[in-house]
């Protein structure tokens, strides 16, 4: 593992002689939650329109361009960063990571790019309408997480519709010139010659001496469930807990939790919901912080005249695990899991570069999996006892959809 401050940049590596591919992930500052409210919307539009090239190209010559290298590519939104992902064989690195550079340096931000990218993110919302589940995951977001993350993927329509070219490329050179972007790189690749490349293209692009700030948390909302009527022949149901941050002291132990609770076909909810009294067909969750805040998501889905039990003994277990704690057979079984993940997820260079920038990111230090597999390895009874010893789980946020209200005293 390698990692190297540059001017305005972090690069972190990974190289592996043994890989037969590369994973690059060029991440800048414009992610979702970055800014006032009145760019809640341009995020995902930025998203739309780094697909339709940059440096000159149009969308058709810069799909061309990396087709030609091999490099399967794509864009995603997430919470602190618009990261740009390409995959492919080790000689198409340095001309990708070049593709890559033209995006960021010179967006093709036109007002007929604009317009379509209008159009697609409007539908995205749209669309989850039509999807029961997504649209529960929706309400729950904005009933439980703290702005600025109760954003959603597509943002405010009225800000998207707002937006004009101009309005976009002052805020893509504000926010992608601050410092705290980051360039990750894992497979087979010689690292000083990446270094070197990145230079000579970072010293292309205009720079602000702005570093980026750490996002400000607003004062979370209080729990309360919600019930949405909709004439389906399911009720889709989300729940989220308060839960430890990534950056909590028994965070491997909660890994571990994670998994006893409902992370696995070997879980507690898994078992009391779906195999002893088959209330539902599919049921899980897990432990899904952030380095901003902690919740536990569970999700289930089940028939209107099952629902009422459904949530009775889905909050029964999440509340249970404080008095029925977990023993050594069922903590040693689900480290195993843990484990078995972890090793997993090594084995995508994909993946292994996504890791690497998170965890940069998260904690300010370059990943080590063997530390990481380590402090799964020393979880026990008393460090599980220790992590449910400062944690309660008291009331959930938690959002029904469908046409049987499972809750009483909701909000409808």
């Amino acid at each position: 593992m390698h990692h190297q401050a540059l001017e305005h940049v972090d690069f972190l590596c990974s190289s592996e002689v043994a890989r037969k591919t590369f994973a690059l992930q060029w991440s800048v500052p414009l992610g979702s939650a970055r800014g006032k409210n009145d760019r809640n919307g341009l995020s995902p539009l930025h998203a739309e329109l780094a697909q339709r090239g940059g440096g000159g190209r149009d969308a058709k010559d810069f799909a061309y361009a990396l087709d030609e290298l091999g490099v399967r590519r794509s864009i995603r939104l997430g919470t602190h960063f618009l990261h740009i992902d390409a995959l492919g064989l080790p000689e198409a690195l340095l001309p990708a990571l070049s593709l890559c550079a033209d995006v960021i340096r010179d967006p093709n931000i036109t007002p007929e790019h604009l317009k379509s990218a209008k159009l697609l993110v409007n539908q995205g919302r749209r669309s989850i309408e039509d999807d029961p589940g997504e649209l529960a995951r929706d309400h729950l977001r904005r009933l439980h997480a703290p702005p600025p993350f109760d954003r959603g993927a597509y943002g405010c329509e009225e800000v998207v519709e707002a937006a004009n070219p101009e309005v976009m490329l002052e805020d893509w050179a504000n926010w992608s010139g601050h410092r705290g972007g980051r360039v990750v790189v894992a497979g087979k690749l010689d690292a000083k010659r990446v270094v070197e490349h990145l230079q000579s293209e970072c010293q292309r692009m205009t720079w602000s001496n702005r570093t980026l700030d750490p996002l400000a948390l607003e004062a979370p909302h209080d729990p309360v469930k919600k019930f949405i009527e909709r004439p389906l022949a399911q009720v889709h149901l989300v729940w989220a807990w308060s839960a430890p941050t990534l950056h909590d002291r028994h965070r491997a132990a909660w890994q571990v939790l994670s998994r006893i609770l409902g992370a696995s076909g070997s879980g507690r909810l898994f078992y009391e919901v779906r195999q002893k009294r088959s209330l539902c067909y599919a049921v899980g969750g897990g432990w899904a912080p952030s380095d901003d805040f902690g919740r536990f998501m569970v999700s289930a889905g089940t028939t209107p005249d099952r629902a009422t039990e459904t949530v009775r003994v889905v909050e029964e277990v999440m509340q249970g695990i404080q008095k029925d704690r977990p023993g050594e057979e069922e903590i040693a079984r689900a480290k195993e899991g843990v484990l078995s993940a972890l090793t997993l997820r090594r084995e995508s260079t994909a993946a292994r570069a996504g890791v690497l920038g998170n965890h940069f990111t998260t904690y300010g230090e370059v990943w080590d999996p063997k530390k990481e597999v380590r402090s799964i390895v020393e979880v026990d009874q008393a460090a599980i006892d220790a992590a449910l010893s400062e944690w309660a789980p008291g009331m959930p946020w938690a959002v029904a959809l469908g046409a049987t209200n499972p809750f009483s005293d909701t909000v409808t």
